[in-house]
């Protein structure tokens, strides 16, 4: 059975999980404090702590998603600067071999030519 995702990396799955879980606490958290028999001021209180909590959270997980963007950008940039140095070695010596065929070619006419006597 093959799924319509495809995760090249499990952390990238991993990070929408724990996101997800974020959000998740976030909400029941906040549905047991708006249920629970508090005054107004003290369930305020709690929300804003939780929020800021959250806050916290979600800011530190941003930060370690801008790390790995970066880690990977770089590891792509480094891949791609050795695929084209290597494209341009190819391509050079393709460039040199065809360079001496023709050099040789020319060569190999030029005694021929040489052979027929001149008029």
């Amino acid at each position: 059975m093959s799924s319509k995702y495809h995760y090249e990396d499990k952390e990238d799955f991993n990070g929408g999980f724990v996101i997800g879980v974020l959000v998740g606490a976030t909400v029941g958290a906040l549905a047991a404090m708006l249920f629970a028999p508090k005054s107004g001021a003290e369930t305020r209180q709690q929300i804003k702590d939780l929020a800021d909590q959250q806050k916290d959270k979600l800011k530190n997980q941003w930060e370690e998603t801008k790390s790995k963007a970066a880690e990977v950008a770089g590891t792509a940039k480094d891949k791609l600067n050795s695929l084209t140095d290597q494209v341009k070695d190819t391509a050079n010596a393709y460039v040199d071999k065809a360079k001496g065929s023709a050099e040789q070619l020319a060569d190999e006419t030029k005694e021929t030519v040489d052979k027929f006597p001149r008029q």
